[in-house]
């Protein structure tokens, strides 16, 4: 097994399975479309100065909404449980489908025995262990790197900006593999909790002991990836809003898709036993 084979078997996972994703995602992107289409069009005056980065015109709309910020807060609060529990949904059933070949059921295809509440808090607990990691390693590449970030800064001034560029993406590179390797080796106990398997994160850390460099090499292609395929769509539609939005709506759901694929396809291969071509 080696990083690029579990990538490319994740890949086709999607993609060969791709009427399924839209049926299992496909209402909470219908939801998300519509939701924010209808913010858009209210345009209330906190949500174009927090477009255009204004604090203070933030500031002013809630202190001039009087009671209504409260409830932007409430609603804020409530939207996002929403979109936690409906995207720990949509990896349960995916995860589910794809090792256990079992089909949704429904528009919405909850069920009261999926352990959602466990699968959402183990994996912002991961999360969050993982940015920690990223606080780490970014301090210690910053005081590592900082020389030549100043030159290159100071290049920049001068009209010669590549090295700083060049910089910034290795360095982004090299974070986002490292989180990425420590996300993949603890974040295999969720498809366990997807199939309602016994699974710690201590078991799941010594599984992956014996793959490391497998998921090393997995883990570098991804932080390419969601390096790169973000800086295309913005260099090719960045002009045009809409269309950027919709392409980057398009890329994160894909991704999104792929990342349960990966570890669908890593539990299967490690604690499954199974075959990956």
């Amino acid at each position: 097994m080696n990083g690029l084979t579990i990538l490319s078997h994740s890949f086709r996972q999607v993609t060969g399975n791709l009427g399924m994703a839209i049926r299992v995602s496909g209402w909470l992107v219908a939801i998300c479309v519509i939701g924010g289409g209808m913010l858009v069009s209210t345009q209330p005056e906190w949500l174009n100065a927090a477009l255009n980065q204004n604090m203070e015109g933030m500031a002013d709309a809630s202190s001039n909404s009087g009671g209504s910020a409260g409830l932007v807060l409430l609603l804020t609060l409530a939207v996002t449980v929403f979109l936690f529990w409906s995207v720990s949904l949509v990896a349960i059933v995916w995860h589910r489908f794809i090792l256990l070949e079992e089909i949704p059921q429904g528009i919405i295809p909850y069920r009261k025995e999926f352990r959602i509440g466990r699968y959402f808090w183990l994996g912002v607990g991961i999360s969050l262990l993982a940015g920690l990691v990223v606080v780490l390693v970014s301090g210690i590449l910053g005081a590592a790197f900082g020389p030549f970030l100043v030159s290159s800064m100071q290049g920049m001034a001068g009209g010669q900006g590549s090295g700083m560029v060049g910089i910034g993406f290795l360095m982004g590179l090299l974070v986002g593999t490292i989180v990425a390797v420590l996300y993949l080796r603890m974040a295999l106990v969720l498809p366990a909790v997807a199939l309602d398997d016994s699974l710690t994160i201590r078991q799941a850390w010594g599984d992956t002991s014996g793959h490391t460099w497998a998921i090393v090499g997995l883990a570098l292609a991804l932080a390419f990836i969601n390096m790169v395929v973000p800086m295309v769509i913005n260099l090719a539609f960045g002009e045009m809003f809409w269309v950027s939005l919709a392409a980057m709506g398009l890329y994160q759901w894909f991704y999104f898709m792929l990342s349960i694929s990966i570890l669908s396809t890593l539990y299967g291969h490690i604690v499954q036993k199974r075959e990956v071509h």
